[in-house]
Formats: C-alpha cells, sequence, structure tokens
C-alpha cells in the first residue's frame, strides 16, 4: 500500500525535497558494467525525450556511467522485453516507468534476482523490491485542478467529464483521484454530476476528443468542465469543444505544460496544465541510481510502504501553469521543453502578455 503524499502541506511536501533524512543501507548489488537502464513508456510525449532522459542522460555520464535509455510505445509486452534485453545487457542500476503498475511488480521481481537495484520512477511500483521511488505527488496533481476549477468558477454546479489515462497506471489512477477527494461532496450533494469517466490506452487524445464529444451530444453541450490526466487529452477535449463553439467556456485542465497546453492557456481554451520539474526528476533519479550501482546507501525525505517494507521516496514539485504565471514558466523552460516561438507565432494581440513579445 502506497503511503500518499496527502497528509502534508504543500509547505511541507516542498521542505521534504530539501531537508533528507537519513534512512537505513538499502540492498544494493555493483555488477560492474558500468552501465545504468531506464525503461520508459514512450517518447511520444514531449516531457520524456526533451526533459526526464536528457536531464537523466547528463547526470549519469557526469558521474562516469553510460545510461541506457529504451521505451516501450505505452506496449506492456514490449517493456518486460526491454526490461529482459537490459538484465541481459548488463547493468547496475534500473529505473523503470511502469506502463502498467502491476507489470512493473514482475520487472522489479526479475531485476532483484540478477542483483540489480531498481528505481519506480514517476509511476508507483508497489513491490518491496524496489530500492527508491522519484514522484511528484500525483494526488495533488487531481486535487489542485478541481480546486482550481472551484476558484475560477465559484459555483461549480453541472456535469463534468473525466478524461484518464491508461487504465492500472497508477499515476492516471491517483490523479484521477485526487479530483474524487475535491468533488465528492458536491457529487454527494447532487451539485455536481461526472457524466462521462474513460481511461485512455495510451493516454490517446483522439480516444478523449471521442469521449468529449459524445459527452457533449449525449447532454446538449451543457458541460461545465473537463478534468483531463494529461495535455494530450486535454487537447482532444478542446478540439471537442471547439467543433461546437464552446472552447474558453467550459474549464479544461491538462498536464505537463506542453507547446500545445501553452498556446490553449494563452488563448483561454485550457485553464491549467499541472507541471512537475522533470529535469530534477531525472537527475535525482539518476544520482540515486548511481550511488545504487556503486553498493552505497541512499538518504530520501520520505518513505512509501510496499510489501510491508519501507521504500525511500524522493518527491518533486509541481506547480499549474496559468496565464497568471506562463511568462514565468516559458523564461525558465523555453527552449528546452517547450518552444515560446511557437507558442505566440500568430496569437492574436488579445491574448499575449508582457513579457511575451520577445518570443515573437
Amino acid at each position: 500500500m502506497i503511503k500518499r503524499f496527502s497528509g502534508l502541506n504543500r509547505r511541507e511536501f516542498l521542505a521534504a525535497g530539501t531537508a533528507l533524512a537519513a534512512l537505513p543501507a538499502i540492498k544494493a548489488t555493483a555488477q560492474g558494467t558500468g552501465r545504468i537502464g531506464f525503461a520508459m513508456e514512450t517518447f511520444t510525449v514531449p516531457r520524456w525525450r526533451n526533459l526526464d532522459k536528457p536531464s537523466f542522460e547528463e547526470a549519469v555520464l557526469a558521474a562516469g556511467f553510460e545510461p541506457v535509455v529504451v521505451q516501450a510505445n505505452f506496449d506492456v509486452a514490449q517493456q518486460l522485453r526491454d526490461v529482459e534485453n537490459l538484465l541481459s545487457q548488463g547493468v547496475d542500476a534500473l529505473c523503470i516507468v511502469p506502463i502498467d503498475s502491476n507489470s512493473g511488480i514482475n520487472m522489479a521481481r526479475r531485476a532483484a534476482r540478477e542483483g540489480v537495484p531498481v528505481i519506480a520512477y514517476n509511476t508507483a511500483i508497489p513491490s518491496p523490491d524496489i530500492s527508491a521511488f522519484v514522484s511528484r505527488d500525483n494526488g495533488n496533481v487531481g486535487r489542485t485542478a478541481a480546486q482550481a476549477a472551484i476558484d475560477t468558477l465559484g459555483d461549480i454546479s453541472g456535469k463534468w467529464v473525466i478524461c484518464s489515462g491508461q487504465a492500472g497506471n497508477a499515476v492516471a489512477e491517483e490523479v484521477t483521484a485526487g479530483y474524487f477527494e475535491v468533488l465528492q461532496p458536491m457529487i454527494d450533494s447532487g451539485a455536481v454530476e461526472i457524466v462521462s469517466h474513460e481511461y485512455h490506452s495510451g493516454w490517446d487524445p483522439e480516444s478523449a476528443r471521442q469521449q468529449v464529444e459524445n459527452a457533449l451530444t449525449a447532454n446538449a453541450n451543457e458541460i461545465r468542465g473537463v478534468f483531463c490526466n494529461n495535455d494530450g487529452m486535454a487537447g482532444g477535449a478542446v478540439a471537442a469543444l471547439e467543433a461546437q463553439g464552446l472552447a474558453g467556456t467550459a474549464f479544461v485542465s491538462g498536464q505537463d505544460a506542453t507547446t500545445e497546453a501553452c498556446r490553449n492557456i494563452l488563448e483561454g481554451k485550457q485553464n491549467l496544465s499541472s507541471f512537475t520539474r522533470f529535469d530534477v526528476m531525472g537527475r535525482t533519479a539518476a544520482e540515486l541510481a548511481v550511488a545504487l550501482a556503486r553498493g552505497e546507501a541512499v538518504t530520501a525525505p520520505m518513505t512509501y510502504s510496499a510489501g510491508g517494507e519501507d521504500i525511500p521516496l524522493h518527491p518533486v514539485e509541481d506547480f499549474n501553469v496559468t496565464r497568471n504565471n506562463i511568462v514565468e514558466y516559458l523564461e525558465q523552460y523555453s527552449p528546452g521543453y517547450v518552444d515560446a516561438s511557437v507558442i505566440v507565432a500568430g496569437l492574436a494581440d488579445e491574448f499575449m502578455l508582457p513579457g511575451l513579445e520577445a518570443y515573437r
């Protein structure tokens, strides 16, 4: 059972990231190959190829190890093969972003048999074979999105849609649970009705578009808003709303603060996108993996329970990107992650903000 972050307030959560508490030494066997493996779920999502992967590789190389990064294109069977191949090639430590949390248990068990320490990355693996976990507070992503809807609209009574990511994926499940934590009292009172909630294989934007389109049709376009687990699906939701002339009238949330999402936020079609400092996440995982590869003990600010063992947990900051802070966000993450020049290209003057002119 994963020990959620929900018991911490935001100040405590961020403080935990800097005030490291020593934990007992954890199992690690140096294999001596000089390689650190990383099994990712995909490269198609911009964050993976533009932030997580390069920051991980840079930190591993700086420590004198060779990074070996693979991706499975959201295919669980392929990811199992990827992990088998990495272990066959020989790695001293392994990071895994499990497409499915339960399949992650099998991958961690397989690595443990080889004496290779495993770090669960971004998505929890509920297994005592894990040596560390690096992640945002996924529940907080959902909670802050739902709270933002209340803060923006005041009265959020009415019909809502939830577009969740891959079924069985801990991130999708935890973000979605965060929505319900905030919304449930209003659902119970009848003020809020979730008229459509679907999980989407591969976090597919087109599938999300169809879901929202069907919800609009079934409810005579009377949809107050759409909570989306990521920006790809938020883009699908926006497309469905645009087709009915409703973009900008319904609340839309997403995650990852991509180029497309930033453009939609500026144009008022999307209200927010949760962003996690994925560069920090990649570096943190790399540093932990290197320490484990060297047979060293590691420290962590928190733990989560898996199989009766306390697993070191490293929280990474997340925050909502909105029109209020998008300029500051772009100053930090363009052009390395998002491209501000693409975001503002052809943008109508009514949507421009002070500080964006430099990107034209």
